[in-house]
């Protein structure tokens, strides 16, 4: 599973991967969003990393996951 798809990296893992022949699964809050841009076989699940009950389902059955989601929230702010 990739938590992170929508990202920079992320998406470059994803079409790596997806060119290997893994089945994957990709976690994104929007879905719709998401589905356009993966291929026939990969799974997109609705979800968010700061959701805790929205991961078990998500995670059901996943060997590998990848968690490359950035935030800059509040306690992230540079200070000069």
């Amino acid at each position: 599973m990739i938590a992170g798809a929508t990202g920079y990296i992320g998406g470059r893992l994803l079409k790596m991967l997806e060119s290997s022949g893994h089945r994957l699964r990709c976690l994104a809050r929007h879905p719709e969003t998401l589905q356009a841009k993966v291929g026939a076989g990969t799974e997109v699940v609705k979800g968010d990393v700061l959701d805790p009950a929205s991961l078990d389902p998500a995670l059901q059955g996943v060997h590998t996951a990848y968690y490359l989601v950035y935030s800059m929230g509040s306690e992230w702010r540079f200070r000069i």
